[in-house]
């Protein structure tokens, strides 16, 4: 299963953890694809904008974001809409993906 916990402080995202795996098979497992597209892309998007503005480390099956510049509005929606995506996928796949806010 892929759990993403979420931990907010005065209303905006100050940390983003993302592990586990979907339960298909390793290369060929499209939640697990599609959760990795959307968490790397957020990723990088931020790397572009702030890349001082966060702490980060990426393994196999694991990403931590620890947000230093919370008052940057660019890293706030590019991580909500990271949420808003990985939300919709949980909703189509609830055994699949777990959201803690």
């Amino acid at each position: 299963m892929i759990i993403l916990k979420v931990i907010l402080k005065d209303e905006k995202i100050r940390e983003i953890e993302l592990s586990g795996h979907g339960n298909g098979l390793k290369g060929r497992d499209i939640i697990c694809a599609a959760v990795s597209g959307i968490s790397q892309t957020a990723l990088l998007g931020i790397l572009y904008y702030n890349k001082h503005g966060i702490n980060w480390k990426m393994e196999d099956g694991f990403l931590y974001i620890d947000v230093y510049d919370v008052k940057d509005d660019r890293i706030q929606i590019i991580l909500t809409s990271m949420i808003i995506g990985l939300k919709a996928i949980a909703k189509e796949y609830p055994k699949q993906i777990k959201i803690e806010m």
